[in-house]
């Protein structure tokens, strides 16, 4: 897969000087550009908080497309007149469509829809409203993920398993990546009334009846034969612990706490409700973001994950590193500057300012992610709680060189720039094709598992400060075997 934006590769150091002046210099270009086209002149807020692109999608003005050419139509009629009255309706037309485009749980409290009174002088932004809502969602997703871990307490009381051995072979896939999409669950409760009724009450409601099934707990009874000595002589013991697994985020829960039936007809736009949520979702996305690039990748499946890791040939460690990195593709997008502490963070996929110099993104509002050394800054510290140095300039020098011959998965993968290395990636592995893959945070995408069209151009290097070989304290005896490929 060839890589499809290098224009944006590297990381950035925060400077809210140059974010300011960026912030400043798009809405002065909105400004001009809502004089142009009179049906953005409602939406000059979207562009001051979301920048130029989003609010040109908000209002339904991009250049090209069926808006751009029903105004150009419009601006060539003789009488200005004609002129004021087509858009006056357009305005009114592009209200509704995105009315009828957005999830209206969102836009219900920005119209007063939801029994709250508008305010004409501090409306309500469909950011404040998203914002709002998302972090309520985020706190129902935390009470499915804790009703997990009781399952697993639960499993171990029951069982009356060895706790310490239990929770030590625990694999957690929910902490590091959630995978849950606020936008989808957003559209999906929208969807299931049909645009009419909705409340963030209710819609909470119906999301906490399903909080138990959100994260998915299976487990697997072990034993191991331990030695304990009563005072006389050493005597062995059989022990009993189970292996539970708590999986990634059940969208399907989503569904089902709607009651949605996904392949029936959505009357208003004449699809599935399937296809009316996803449409729903990107809508929102879009007029947020001005991008869909934190929708677009689809997120590896557990079992797709687990078939790639134990394909290849290396120590349980370095599968443990994969494993961790694999574990944020499609669902992590690409954030200049981006960095994040270890283990699962719930600002992702939610709309920051981007406030790092050195990149066209800087000064909007886009959804946070990572960037490229921000991800494998975040990989080993969540992996191996080792700190491998800030930027892509910081974590060379903790590096040294190794032959293509012989990569191994954990390693990394240098791109030079005129300023020193603007980009990081980790060596995945192999493909079955025998094609070298990797995975990384990509400028324009986010977490990506691929092939890069400048892998020819990476200087490839092995951590000094990571021991590849450590045992992995969180992985039973049996899984070490397997994943060894013995």
């Amino acid at each position: 897969m060839a890589e499809p934006d290098k224009r944006q590769l590297g990381d950035g150091s925060d400077n809210y000087g140059e974010a300011a002046k960026q912030i400043a210099r798009a809405a002065k270009e909105a400004r001009n550009e809502s004089a142009k086209q009179a049906a953005a002149a409602t939406t000059v807020q979207a562009s001051v908080e979301g920048g130029k692109a989003a609010a040109e999608l908000a209002a339904g003005t991009a250049a090209a497309g069926p808006w751009g050419a029903i105004l150009s139509a419009a601006w060539a009629l003789r009488h200005t007149l004609f002129k004021i009255l087509v858009c006056i309706c357009l305005l009114f037309l592009i209200i509704i469509v995105l009315i009828v485009s957005l999830p209206s749980v969102v836009t219900n409290s920005i119209f007063g829809l939801n029994g709250s009174a508008a305010s004409a002088e501090n409306p309500t932004t469909l950011l404040e409203s998203y914002n709002d809502l998302a972090a309520d969602i985020s706190a129902v997703i935390e009470e499915g993920y804790n009703a997990a871990l009781s399952k697993v307490e639960q499993i171990i009381r029951d069982g009356e398993y060895d706790y310490d051995l239990s929770m030590d072979v625990l694999v957690n896939y929910a902490q590091s990546s959630a995978g849950y999409d606020v936008s989808y669950i957003l559209a999906a409760y929208s969807a299931s009334l049909q645009q009419r009724g909705t409340s963030k009450e209710n819609m909470l409601e119906k999301l906490q009846s399903v909080a138990d099934s959100m994260f998915p707990v299976t487990s697997i009874e072990r034993e191991v034969e331990r030695s304990s000595t009563d005072g006389s002589s050493p005597e062995t013991e059989t022990v009993k612990y189970v292996e539970c697994t708590i999986h990634p985020f059940d969208n399907s829960v989503i569904i089902h706490a709607f009651g949605i039936d996904a392949s029936a007809t959505y009357d208003q736009f004449q699809v599935t409700y399937g296809e009316a949520i996803q449409k729903m979702a990107n809508a929102l996305k879009m007029t947020l973001y001005g991008t869909l690039g934190n929708g677009q990748m689809v997120p590896l499946t557990d079992a797709e994950l687990l078939a790639f890791v134990n394909a290849q040939n290396c120590s349980p460690m370095r599968k443990h590193i994969l494993t961790t990195a694999l574990s944020l593709v499609g669902k992590v997008p690409y954030f200049w500057g981006g960095k994040s502490a270890p283990g699962w963070n719930d600002a992702w996929n939610t709309p920051r300012l981007v406030t790092a110099a050195g990149s066209s993104t800087t000064g909007t509002i886009r959804p946070y992610g990572l960037d490229c050394s921000g991800f494998t800054t975040w990989v080993f510290n969540t992996a191996v709680d080792v700190e491998i140095g800030a930027g892509c300039n910081g974590q060379y020098p903790n590096t040294y060189a190794v032959s293509a011959s012989e990569l191994l998965p954990g390693d990394l993968g240098f791109l030079a720039d005129e300023g020193g290395w603007g980009h990081v990636l980790i060596f995945a592995g192999y493909s079955q094709d025998g094609t070298r893959m990797w995975v990384h945070s990509s400028g324009g995408i986010g977490v990506i598992l691929n092939t890069p069209s400048y892998e020819g151009d990476l200087s490839y290097r092995r951590l000094s400060i990571v021991d590849y070989d450590a045992p992995v304290a969180s992985v039973s005896s049996e899984e070490n075997t397997s994943m060894s490929g013995e």
